[in-house]
């Protein structure tokens, strides 16, 4: 007992020390998926820098007509997220039939492959109108393998996690993604910088569409040291392999209670419902309303995080400094700059104190409330104010940027992606994945084609309505989203087993205190008891875990 007594609170900062010590391997294993959410970040967040250049402007011969402009470098952005809507799309079979590992391989060779046609389209001798046609193929190859990596290394972080750092874990890919849009930035701003605005410098955007392979290279470094998913394992029939995965992650032996009782569960659950196809995944879906809506937090989850109209700040966020007041290029791509590095910082923040210890569920609501306020401001100033001019408010909207981007990394940006792998079944869950990001990437290119003519068209409305729409999600999120954190995944069907809106109602108690993980990991066996005595519709073990928290 003396020893359990010393021990620091998985909460306080010595015990999130010391679970990265006792989890180093499972904190390994994402830091080596998690390589995808980079080379995802550093995709999309590329081009806005790319896109304004002179010296890219020549090269395809968009310098002396300002429309084509502006309609081709739209499409330019657009293309990689078609390609990554058919990535998304493709996942379910690749990642079904081939594994989660070999996935992310053929990821990576088709994301290389699009990398290495974007930075040499002019270097054949070949025309402009040739060489743009080669910068749309390549923009659609990696973007394939990007839409791919999407999908896939959520769901292996997942499937590979111990519950109690789950979502810490899986929300790694968000900061993965936040490093790249950041580094990605940083390059533009530095080759700005090096080459200037010179229209005769095509190394300027080639060596940036080069940078963006490397981490490419790094998953499939990293990755070539890690094991296939336990899960898949086990819906392949290799339960002992699983065991050895599991053992491994957890740093423990085969025959250890822990390893074993884990693998029984998976084992179990899939004894229920065998493996099936993707046609007969989608049967299951469809088999009662509570599953339907299940299947769909994929989706909804994805498409209110595209709402938030974040990547409309990704994309446009120079033209948005400049709109703020920000002159000049280097200005706004300083700023861009900035604006990444307040992503990172906020999103370790809540990885490392948020996500597991206040849920999924209450940092979606606060950091939702929070950027619709932020959205009503810029769009307030924006309609009092209606040229680029500096005045004193100018500096509070910078602000109210970067503290929309600290909300954001509080809420729709980390918390999504553990709450929508963890939520739907074991076997479905390729299936439902493949669903939320085609949304994703779906609502990526609608709101990326929207948001150039929103902000010329309607102006400070643009803003108005990315803050309703934040302001809908956190509407959901209050009345329809149960607090996933702290089970196990073989579990979490309790949740939705009964009176779904009173168990999300419930768990709104998280909203104004932490989620105790100790006690989630103290009364896990009393938690599967309790499980066992429930009644069919899994109330009494979610009332028995209320009560212990």
């Amino acid at each position: 007992m003396s020893t359990v007594a010393h021990q620091p609170h998985p909460n306080s900062a010595a015990g999130i020390w010391l679970d990265f010590k006792q989890n180093r391997r499972n904190y390994l294993m994402a830091v080596a998926a998690c390589w995808g959410g980079m080379l995802f970040g550093w995709d999309t967040g590329l081009i806005g820098g790319i896109l304004p250049r002179a010296s890219f402007k020549r090269s395809f011969g968009l310098d002396k007509n300002p429309d084509a402009y502006a309609d081709l470098s739209g499409w330019i952005v657009s293309v990689l997220q078609a390609g990554c809507f058919f990535g998304a799309m493709t996942s379910a079979f690749v990642s079904d039939r081939f594994g989660r590992k070999k996935a992310l391989f053929v990821a990576a060779f088709f994301f290389h492959l699009g990398s290495l046609l974007q930075t040499i389209p002019t270097l054949n001798g070949q025309s402009k109108a040739s060489s743009l046609n080669q910068l749309y193929v390549g923009r659609a190859i990696g973007g394939f393998g990007v839409g791919l990596v999407s999908v896939v290394v959520p769901q292996y972080v997942s499937e590979s996690s111990p519950k109690h750092v789950r979502g810490r874990l899986t929300g790694m890919y968000q900061l993965a993604i936040v490093f790249g849009i950041a580094f990605s930035f940083w390059v533009n701003y530095g080759l700005l910088n090096q080459f200037g605005e010179s229209p005769d410098k095509p190394a300027q955007w080639q060596i940036a569409f080069a940078l963006q392979m490397i981490p490419g290279i790094l998953l499939v470094v990293f990755m070539l040291f890690q094991d296939e998913s336990p899960r898949w394992l086990v819906e392949h029939g290799q339960n002992e392999q699983a065991k050895h995965v599991l053992a491994r992650l957890r740093s423990l032996p085969d025959s250890h209670p822990v390893v074993v009782d884990e693998l029984n569960g998976i084992v179990e659950d899939f004894i229920k419902k065998p493996k099936l196809s993707l046609w007969e995944q989608a049967k299951e879906c469809t088999t009662s309303k509570k599953m339907f809506y299940r299947c769909s937090l994929p989706f909804i989850l994805m498409a209110f995080q595209q709402w938030t109209g974040v990547n409309s700040m990704n994309y446009y966020s120079p033209v948005i400094f400049q709109e703020l007041g920000m002159q000049g290029a280097k200005a706004t791509l300083l700023g861009t700059g900035i604006y990444g590095i307040v992503k990172i910082v906020m999103t370790v923040v809540v990885l490392a104190l948020g996500i597991e210890q206040y849920g999924r569920k209450s940092t979606l609501i606060w950091g939702g409330l929070g950027q619709s306020l932020c959205m009503f401001f810029i769009g307030a100033y924006r309609k009092i104010h209606t040229d680029s001019t500096v005045i004193p408010t100018s500096y509070v909207a910078i602000v109210a940027i970067y503290l929309y981007v600290t909300l954001y990394s509080f809420g729709w940006s980390v918390a999504p992606w553990p709450a929508m792998s963890e939520s739907v079944p074991n076997r479905v869950r390729s299936l439902t994945m493949s669903i939320g990001l085609m949304s994703n990437w779906l609502f990526n290119f609608t709101i990326s084609k929207l948001t150039p003519i929103l902000l010329k068209e309607i102006t400070y409305g643009t803003y108005l309505l990315f803050a309703c729409t934040t302001l809908l999600g956190v509407i959901w999120a209050f009345f329809f989203l149960p607090e996933t954190s702290g089970y196990a995944i073989e579990e979490i069907h309790m949740l939705f087993e009964g009176n779904l809106v009173k168990q999300s109602l419930k768990d709104n108690r998280y909203l104004f205190h932490r989620v105790d993980r100790q006690k989630f990991m103290d009364q896990e066996q009393a938690i599967r008891h309790d499980e066992i005595s429930t009644s069919s519709d899994g109330e009494k073990a979610i009332d028995a875990r209320n009560e212990r928290v």
